[in-house]
């Protein structure tokens, strides 16, 4: 399942590993702005998106996906650079960058079963603190 833009966010950083707090009980996003060793998880969700859509059809990738999730374009090409910058590799080539490389062709098959993993551990995690808050 994909976040809409809006909802809550992760960022995973190489050196830190988290990118929430807990305050209260209550998780709080980081406020600091994520670094080129990081990535959030939205970055993840939206490449692994837009490149699914580019192995189906090249062009118009993005302007399907900014479209779809109400962003502007340029949102969505910082978001692919960001992840591009954390895996330490290309996943668009040519021109006008449009076409998957390899690494985006993979991306774009496993990156929506890492998104569902993520999302089900942390439903996992939700679960054993809750039980933990229990009387």
């Amino acid at each position: 399942m994909l976040l809409k833009e809006g909802e809550r966010t992760a960022v995973l950083d190489r050196t830190v590993r988290t990118g929430v707090r807990v305050q209260g009980g209550t998780v709080k996003e980081k406020t600091t702005a994520a670094s080129t060793e990081s990535m959030r998880l939205i970055d993840l969700q939206t490449t692994a998106e837009v490149l699914a859509e580019a192995v189906a059809n090249e062009n118009g990738a993005r302007e399907r996906v900014a479209e779809r999730r109400d962003i502007r374009k340029s949102v969505i090409t910082d978001r692919v650079r960001r992840m591009e910058e954390f895996l330490g590799v290309g996943l668009f080539t040519g021109p006008q960058r449009k076409a998957p490389t390899a690494a985006g062709k993979m991306m774009a098959r496993y990156g929506p079963k890492l998104i569902e993993e993520i999302d089900h551990f942390a439903g996992i995690l939700r679960d054993a603190s809750e039980r933990e808050e229990l009387p």
